[in-house]
């Protein structure tokens, strides 16, 4: 979903560490984390990876993007339950695509990793 878009709160069962029985209700426990992803404008063959160093061919630009997360839902479902859709219920993305052509002068070599 485009940034801005009204999402509803998730209800789910919620059991926190001192309940005797878990309970239905809304999420109390919202999380989104701020991510960047990227918006691919030539693809790869089925199959076929992309070498690190051929990305920027394949990369049309990046936008922000928020995964949502309900942590009471999940911290309950995972245990005896196994993941399920309290770790991320929505995902937004800004509406707007900065090109990699318009980062180009902000580039900067990463730091050296050592192995």
């Amino acid at each position: 979903m485009v940034s801005g878009t009204k999402i509803k709160r998730p209800w789910g069962q919620i059991k926190g560490p001192n309940d005797e029985l878990p309970y239905l209700s809304p999420s109390k426990k919202l999380d989104f984390e701020l991510e960047m992803a990227f918006v691919v404008g030539t693809g790869n063959k089925l199959g076929e990876s992309i070498p690190v160093d051929k990305a920027k061919d394949h990369i049309f630009g990046v936008v922000l993007m928020n995964d949502w997360s309900a942590r009471d839902i999940q911290a309950w479902e995972y245990v005896p339950l196994g993941p399920f859709l309290g770790k991320s219920f929505a995902t937004t993305i800004s509406p707007w695509i900065v090109t990699l052509d318009a980062l180009e002068p902000f580039r900067v070599p990463g730091p050296t990793q050592v192995t």
